[in-house]
């Protein structure tokens, strides 16, 4: 069944683009909002209640209703959940748009259109194209394992309380104390990311330039660097070969269409694993 639904659950959210009238956060906002004034300065007893109530409930709820009616109950729930635990907006849509702004050259534009990937909707700092670009990749390329590859990770691994968990990890990073820290570098949530990072780490490798991406694979094993730092570094090497241009430079960066071939085959490596288990 999980296959079935993620399968289902990313043709939806690809031909949809958002699903900005499921994924609706308000809710844990609140639920957080209200912890915080009952309990004040014990923030980790805040995060804790804040993850575990709403995932037992689910679990809970996925359990009671378990080998009833045929399954389909348990099925809607599950599919309702992968489909909120996916990433926010209109990702592929603020891609194409950075593409093609630097496909023609329009430099000005593409610093801009950074500002759609980041929380705080600032433009790049960078000082030139070059290093604007890098940081776009490293945005990019964690916008799109957050919005998939980590919820696809847990849900195969423990369901729809599992992708829950990791999506409401998420909002609570971007909405905890430190808040202020890049994606992924709070500490529960970079936990959360280590295995399904490195996994797409080796998906970039077999998809893009493996020789580049592997000699990043292993120097990140034993490494301490934020996710989207990780990431980032994953995806240059892996498109090496594509973004360069007879300047040394971009000519057009196919982060899209990377990340779109590393999706597939993470999909089609998790149908292989169905069929032999």
């Amino acid at each position: 069944m999980e296959f079935i639904v993620i399968v289902v659950g990313l043709l939806l959210m690809r031909q949809l683009g958002s699903l900005s009238a499921l994924q609706r956060d308000r809710w844990f906002l609140g639920w957080l909002s209200g912890l915080r004034r009952a309990l004040g300065r014990a923030e980790w007893l805040v995060g804790l209640l804040a993850l575990v109530v709403p995932v037992a409930l689910l679990a809970a709820l996925v359990w009671a209703l378990a080998d009833r009616w045929l399954g389909v109950p348990v099925f809607i729930i599950s599919l309702l959940a992968f489909l909120y635990a996916l990433g926010r907006g209109d990702l592929e849509k603020e891609v194409e748009a950075y593409e093609e702004d630097l496909g023609r050259g329009d430099e000005q534009a593409a610093y801009h259109d950074i500002a759609a990937f980041t929380e705080d909707n600032q433009p790049a700092r960078a000082g030139n194209v070059e290093e604007s670009h890098t940081e776009a990749v490293k945005i990019i390329a964690y916008r799109y394992f957050e919005r998939y590859f980590a919820v696809i990770f847990w849900f195969i691994l423990a369901g729809a309380p599992g992708a829950l968990l990791y999506r409401l990890s998420v909002i609570y990073s971007q909405n905890g104390p430190d808040e202020g820290e890049p994606p992924g570098k709070h500490r529960w949530l970079w936990l959360l990311e280590w295995l399904p990072v490195r996994l797409v780490g080796i998906s970039l490798a077999v998809v893009g330039n493996f020789s580049a991406c592997l000699a990043r694979l292993s120097e990140s094993m034993v490494s301490s660097a934020g996710s989207a730092d990780v990431l980032g570094a994953y995806a240059l090497a892996a498109s090496e070969t594509e973004v360069k241009g007879e300047d040394g430079f971009v000519a057009k960066a196919g982060i899209e269409a990377l990340f779109t071939r590393t999706l597939i085959f993470s999909v089609f490596m998790v149908a292989v694993m169905v069929v032999l288990v």
